[in-house]
């Protein structure tokens, strides 16, 4: 028995034998096949998610910068010269109310349709709203200014249309008005209301601030809920970059408000 056993060990595969190797074989090759190409269709889905996946951190990465830490804005005119020319760049730091202080240039929300600009509608009006939901664009993008804020809640502030501003009664020296400008050529003697704040440009004779909106819904005071920041820098171009943090030298001797 145990030579037959050896004899069958050595002995040759009968044909049977063969083809039935052969096809398990065959057979192997046929599901290798399959799974590499299942394996080739998931590493390219995986490929896609990944992708998918640095998308969206970069998308959430952007709105919590924006958020919580800076944006930035183009000056789009002349009406802050000299401080800020027609194209400069400026770094807008998020803040709470408490960290503004009279002097402080900002950055804020029409509140009361100051710029008459007509906001998009149709496909372009969706993909602007889409791009504001992921904070990849502030809300009513277009619709922002910078001024100087000059009074905040609670000030009594007048001009007499040729000496200098008073603020609760204190006369305040402005260096960075204009050069030529006089401080408000419109007089206006106005107190400003809590929750809200006076705002100015330093080109007094080119800057529809304030003092141009007194019959507006908010009387021509801006509210802080709609004050986006500070601008603190010029970030661009590289020939102007400084520091925008001087203005509250300004106002350091006004007496706070009674």
């Amino acid at each position: 028995m145990s030579d037959a056993l050896t004899r069958a060990e050595d002995a040759p595969a009968d044909p049977g034998a063969e083809t039935g190797t052969a096809d398990t074989a065959e057979g192997a090759d046929a599901v290798d096949g399959v799974d590499g190409a299942e394996r080739s269709r998931a590493d390219r889905w995986r490929g896609r998610l990944i992708v998918v996946a640095f998308l969206i951190v970069g998308i959430i990465g952007a709105a919590l910068l924006k958020t919580y830490v800076a944006q930035s804005f183009i000056i789009p005119s002349g009406s802050m010269e000299n401080t800020l020319k027609k194209g400069d760049r400026v770094v807008v730091t998020t803040y709470d109310a408490t960290d503004i202080r009279r002097g402080d240039i900002v950055v804020f929300a029409d509140p009361d349709d100051w710029l008459n600009d007509p906001q998009p509608t149709g496909l372009a009006g969706l993909f602007r709203d889409a791009l504001v939901a992921v904070r990849l664009l502030p809300d009513r993008t277009g619709d922002y200014l910078i001024k100087r804020v000059i009074g905040m809640p609670g000030d009594h502030v007048v001009a007499d249309g040729t000496g200098p501003i008073t603020v609760n009664g204190t006369p305040i020296h402005e260096p960075y008005i204009k050069p030529g400008r006089a401080p408000s050529e419109l007089a206006f003697d106005v107190v400003v209301p809590p929750g809200k704040v006076w705002v100015m440009g330093d080109n007094r004779s080119n800057s529809e601030d304030s003092r141009y909106h007194q019959d507006d819904a908010n009387g021509g005071f801006v509210p802080l809920d709609d004050v986006v920041g500070v601008a603190k820098s010029v970030a661009w171009p590289i020939s102007r970059w400084g520091s925008l943090t001087d203005g509250e030298e300004a106002f350091s001797g006004v007496p706070s408000a009674s």
